[in-house]
Formats: C-alpha cells, sequence, structure tokens
C-alpha cells in the first residue's frame, strides 16, 4: 500500500480514480477502502473470538465475568497441593476459584491462598473456616468453607480462618499404624516360638526327650505291675474284706438301733454344758486366783522369818532341841517297849500280877 500523505502530484495522479467529497477534500481509491474494510472485519473477527476465548476459559473455570466477585484469602501452614483454579465449595455446592497462591513475604513460611466467590447469593459469614480437603481419590485439592454461625458476612478482602483436613495418606497410617505394630509383635512371637522350636528339637532336647519317654515306659510298666498285685491282693483278701464290710455294716446298724440313746447321751452332754456354762467358774476363778495371791504372802512371811512359822523355819536352835527331844523320845519309848515293867507296875484290868 502506498503513503496515506496527500500531496499535489499525487492528487493528480490519482484525481482520475479518486472519488471527492462534497467539500473536495480528497479520498482513497475505492479498491482501498475495501481493503480496509476487509482488515476491519477480520480485526473484529480477531477480536470477538478472542473475547469468547477468554470468556470461554473463564466459563470453564467456573468464572462469569460479567457477575461482580469477591476476593477473600485464607492462610496455611501448608497447602498440600493446592494449586490455582481449584475448586471453592460450600457444602459440595460450587461457588468459586482459587485465582492466586502466594507465600508470605515476612519468611514465616506461611501460605495465602487468594479466593475468587463469583457466587454472589452465597452468604458467608465471617466466623466460617477455608478448610482444604480431598476432591477425589486421585489426590485433588479443593477448598471447602464450613459456614459459621455469625449474622456478620464477609466483605471483598476479608480474611477466614483456615484447616487442613487429613489427606488419605495420614488416614492410612493412623489405621494401618496399630496393624502394623501387630505384624511387629506377631513376628517377634514368631521368632520367639521358632526359636523356642528350634532349641526343642536340638540333640540333646530329643536325647531327653528320649530317656523321658522310655522313663514314662517304665513307669507305665511298674504301675501296670502295682495294679495286678492290688488284683491278686483284692482277689485274696476277698472275703476279709466282705468280712469287715459285713462288720462295718453291724455297726452302722447298732448305732441306727440305739439312736435314741445316743440322743440322749447327746442331750446330756448339752444338758453338762449348759450347767458348766451357767457356773460361776470366774468367780471360782477369782477366788482361786486370790487365795494363791493370799498363800504367797504367807509363804514370803514364812521366807523372811516373819510369825510363828517362820521363827520356826529359822530358829536352828529349836530345831536342835526338837531334834534332840525327838531322839530322847524315841529311846524312851524303844526301853518302854523292852523293858516295860520299869514303867507299869499295875494291871490294866485292875490286878496285879
Amino acid at each position: 500500500m502506498g503513503s496515506r500523505i496527500f500531496t499535489p502530484e499525487r492528487q493528480v495522479e490519482w484525481s482520475s480514480k479518486s472519488i471527492y467529497s462534497p467539500y473536495s477534500l480528497p479520498l482513497l481509491p475505492q479498491n482501498k477502502i475495501v481493503v480496509l474494510k476487509k482488515e476491519v472485519k477480520i480485526g473484529l473477527v480477531v477480536a470477538a473470538a478472542l473475547a469468547m476465548l477468554i470468556y470461554g476459559l473463564n466459563f470453564l473455570k467456573g468464572v462469569n465475568i460479567f457477575k461482580h466477585t469477591k476476593i477473600i484469602y485464607a492462610v496455611y501452614h501448608d497447602v498440600q497441593g493446592v494449586v490455582p483454579s481449584n475448586p471453592v465449595v460450600v457444602n459440595g455446592f460450587h461457588v468459586g476459584q482459587i485465582k492466586d497462591i502466594a507465600i508470605e513475604p515476612n519468611a514465616s513460611g506461611k501460605i495465602i491462598v487468594v479466593m475468587q466467590i463469583t457466587n454472589s447469593d452465597v452468604k458467608i459469614p465471617r466466623n466460617s473456616i477455608a478448610k482444604i480437603f480431598s476432591a477425589d481419590f486421585l489426590g485433588s485439592k479443593a477448598i471447602e468453607i464450613d459456614l459459621g454461625t455469625g449474622t456478620n458476612l464477609i466483605e471483598d478482602g476479608d480474611t477466614l480462618s483456615s484447616s487442613v483436613e487429613e489427606s488419605i495418606k495420614e488416614t492410612v497410617d493412623k489405621q494401618v499404624l496399630p496393624l502394623k505394630k501387630k505384624v511387629e509383635n506377631l513376628i517377634s512371637s514368631l521368632d520367639t516360638t521358632i526359636g523356642i522350636i528350634d532349641g526343642i528339637f536340638s540333640k540333646t532336647t530329643q536325647d531327653n526327650l528320649t530317656q523321658s519317654i522310655q522313663s514314662i515306659r517304665i513307669s507305665l510298666k511298674h504301675i501296670e505291675n502295682t495294679t495286678a498285685s492290688v488284683d491278686q491282693l483284692m482277689g485274696s483278701e476277698k472275703t476279709h474284706i466282705a468280712s469287715i464290710l459285713g462288720k462295718v455294716d453291724e455297726i452302722s446298724t447298732t448305732l441306727a438301733k440305739n439312736s435314741g440313746n445316743l440322743s440322749k447321751i447327746i442331750n446330756n452332754f448339752a444338758k453338762v454344758s449348759d450347767t458348766i456354762a451357767k457356773a460361776n467358774i470366774q468367780g471360782t476363778i477369782n477366788n482361786a486366783d486370790s487365795a494363791l495371791y493370799y498363800t504367797a504372802q504367807i509363804m514370803g512371811k514364812i521366807n523372811r522369818g516373819e510369825g510363828s512359822v517362820g521363827m520356826l523355819e529359822k530358829d536352828t536352835a529349836l530345831y536342835n532341841r526338837l531334834s534332840g527331844a525327838s531322839e530322847q523320845l524315841r529311846q524312851l519309848l524303844e526301853d518302854f517297849r523292852l523293858h516295860p515293867k520299869r514303867y507299869v507296875h499295875f494291871s490294866v484290868f485292875g490286878k496285879k500280877e
């Protein structure tokens, strides 16, 4: 295409082909105008296509560019695979998507998640919680807003509290960890059991088991012999045993016949025991104790030489005199026995000899 700056020479050149306006201004040639119309059409088509592409992409993301949206935030320590364009749901209902993810610039390591709420009909209280959860079994992440009970609703730019749902791996780990410990304990028990079995089936243990079985066999043989001896004894003493059993039967019969007398004897014993129980045994014991006490006092006085008996026990001179008198009395009686006539000169019956 040529230059669009018009000079007198070019105007003369294009005079035969140019179209003049009522104001006698120079215009573009007719073919040039057609080309410009095509370019405008192409530009309009491209712009419309781009607009439709942008709208379609946002529509696929769940964003309606013709609706008013709210931007809210949530702060996490770990986003666990959350990426932009992941959905934001309320009770499973799609209300927006994640617009952007950034790390805080203060070196705290926290992650800021920017959420774009495209559904203006949903009412989200400020005390709601933005929770990251697994949207499917493939591990795709999404944010679910647990609606709070407050009356104040979020505004554009507000920040919600955050939480993270346990991942499938963490849940499986919690379920598998006790099983793992049980399996480890089982393996340890099996190892111990195998060690014991190995010890049991060792050469030494086998020899010991063989000796034990042999000893058991010998013991059973002795028991068999003993049983045979007992059988022989029972056979030989059968008559005597029958006699003993007969006597036992007679004794039981006698006891049965004399049950009345036995009852009387038992009643008499009961009466005697009642009499003994009613007797003043305690008073008798107290009197005996008192008598022993006074006897001990008397014996103490005698040992100390107090009283007549004590002086007699302590006075050796009196003892010697009594002993001498007793000896003289014995001699006198012996002389009287040998020579009675020296002492008696009359008859017992009143007649002298």
